[in-house]
């Protein structure tokens, strides 16, 4: 059974003009549709296991979980205090019943389906994270230097990479979904850590960082303006 881990417990500080009072996971994306209606019901597959790792507003995403009925297997893991993207992840990890388990950002619509990214993801030849990546590019996203093996070079969130060698490399723009080998975040220390500025770099250093590169966009809406960019091409 497939392991999914949805980040979920942030603070969301750039997202307190839409709501400081309901986390992004339930805020309607479509009329009648919150995030995690659409994660659980329309884009994950329904024979899988999904580790909520919650923080903030925690107790806001239990009363909505024990009004609702879902498919899938449901487990919430509560952060007592702010981990991080990286430390969330590892505490989440202590909880997954697979060698490998994906990870998602609760505030990103995928265009990219999740079957899609299963079948060309693998984690092979001892690697320990394999960052889902688009072809499109977004200066306010992840960016990644990959090879031509796909092996990442360089992970800068928010920014690109300073050298290119063009004949050789790529600039690709992360997803926010990751596949990730269980046992490389059970043998970490749960502590507050990010993902994307501290733990995929460390990787790329010991060339243990892949990519799989896709033509699909999505849409981050964890800010008040990406939020409202979104609804109004939705309206439009």
């Amino acid at each position: 059974m497939n392991n999914f881990v949805i980040l979920c417990g942030g603070f969301g500080k750039r997202f307190q003009k839409v709501s400081s009072k309901i986390p992004k996971i339930l805020i309607q994306i479509d009329q009648g549709l919150p995030m995690l209606d659409w994660l659980l019901n329309k884009y994950l597959p329904l024979n899988s296991r999904v580790i909520l790792a919650t923080g903030h507003l925690n107790k806001v995403i239990n009363s909505y979980l024990n009004k609702r009925k879902y498919c899938q297997k449901l487990l919430i893991v509560e952060e007592k205090e702010p981990l991080g993207t990286g430390g969330a992840l590892i505490n989440a990890s202590r909880y997954v019943d697979s060698e490998e388990f994906i990870a998602l950002n609760g505030d990103t619509i995928q265009e990219l389906q999740m079957n899609s990214f299963l079948r060309n993801s693998e984690l092979k030849n001892d690697f320990f994270i394999n960052v889902g990546c688009t072809l499109k590019q977004k200066e306010d996203s992840g960016m990644i230097l990959v090879d031509k093996d796909n092996i990442i070079k360089s992970f800068t969130e928010k920014k690109s990479p300073i050298k290119i060698d063009k004949k050789k490399q790529k600039l690709v723009t992360s997803l926010g979904i990751y596949r990730c080998k269980t046992s490389f975040f059970l043998s970490k220390e749960i502590v507050k850590i990010s993902l994307e500025e501290e733990l995929i770099p460390n990787l790329v250093k010991v060339k243990k960082a892949k990519a799989s590169i896709f033509m699909e966009d999505f849409q981050d809406f964890g800010t008040y303006e990406r939020y409202h960019n979104y609804i109004n091409k939705r309206i439009n």
